[in-house]
Formats: structure tokens, sequence, C-alpha cells
């Protein structure tokens, strides 16, 4: 299986950056191939431009190129605000551009990226109680706009996500546990069934 990991995060020796080491390694330890888009480190530019709204898509061609080749986009990225950072925004909505993702007539089910997987991998600010505590904090309710209003609107089967609730908040020994869970959960996405909305 192709896997384009989308990944953004500004400090290269994040506890993300150890996540994303441990989904290289995983994935190609089982056999995938392995393409990554680390936007940080590309510099990506997030600004859609009008030519790019009016469907002239030249300058990211070699982003949409790796979406094409890839049977899984793994999204890599901390909670900010509620959702991701403004990079990785950006990426969404330059790459998978009208005419490319979506048109007026094919969306969800006939979406124009159907076929392929999506996932979530990210990490909040805080411990779980936090977002127990209230229905409005649930993490599946944080996610949905974008697993339903970007990914399977695009047509990509939505798989369950992966979260690190406070790590900052962690010891040593309960982040290697979360790596080790991240591992493993990777080690599983074939058996792993999409979301229904």
């Amino acid at each position: 299986m192709n896997v384009l990991i989308i990944y953004a995060h500004p400090n290269p020796h994040s506890f993300h950056a150890a996540l994303r080491e441990t989904a290289v390694g995983a994935l190609s330890r089982a056999g995938h191939s392995i393409l990554l888009s680390d936007l940080y480190t590309m510099r990506f530019n997030p600004v859609l431009s009008l030519k790019e709204l009016e469907g002239d898509h030249h300058l990211i061609r070699g982003e949409m190129d790796k979406v094409r080749r890839a049977d899984l986009l793994l999204f890599q990225f901390p909670d900010w605000w509620y959702g991701m950072p403004a990079i990785m925004k950006g990426w969404l909505d330059r790459t998978l551009a009208y005419g490319f993702a979506y048109d007026e007539t094919h969306s969800f089910e006939t979406g124009l990226l159907r076929g392929k997987r999506a996932l979530l991998a990210t990490s909040t600010q805080t411990r779980k109680p936090y977002y127990d505590a209230a229905p409005q904090r649930e993490m599946l309710r944080v996610l949905e706009p974008i697993h339903y209003g970007v990914l399977a609107y695009c047509g990509l089967e939505v798989l369950p996500p992966f979260i690190v609730y406070g790590p900052q908040e962690m010891s040593e020994a309960e982040r290697r546990e979360a790596l080790e869970a991240y591992r493993q959960y990777l080690s599983g996405l074939e058996r792993l069934r999409p979301l229904h909305f």
C-alpha cells in the first residue's frame, strides 16, 4: 500500500516528530511505501491564490500527484483551537481542489478520491478527562468537520482517528507507551473499519 503522510508540526524535536518517525518505521516494516509531505520543512505555502481558485493547479501538482499515488492519506498534526494548524488547512484548500477531489456532481460516495482511505493522527493540549467532561469537547465531534466536511466529502473512506491526549503532560514512560500504541494501531490498518456518518 502507498501511504502519504501529511505532517504538520514546527518543532523537529516534538512528540509529533516522534509520532511521525514511528509511523514511517512501522509502515515501512509492514511493507508499505511511504510518501511524505512535511509541510513546515517544505515551507509549504498555505495561501490559496485566485489563480488556483480559478483552476490553475500547476503550483500544487506535485502534492496532487502524491495524492493520486496514495492508497491512504495519513494526516498527522496537533489539535490547535479544536482544529488543525493553518499550514495543513492550507494544504487541504490547495491540494484537495475542485476538479481534482470533488466537483458539482462528485462528492461523498461519488467523490473523486473514492477508493482511497484517510486517517487522522492527532494530539490534544491536555488529558482525556477534560474532553470527556463536556460533549462538545468529545474528539470525534471536534474532528467531524475534517472527517465529514473534507475527507468524506471528497470520497475518502475515513478510518477512526488515533488520538494522544496531553502528551506534554505525560511522563517519558507514558510517551513511550503512546508511541507503542500508535505502532500497534498502524500494524492493524487493514482491520480498521471506516467511520459512518
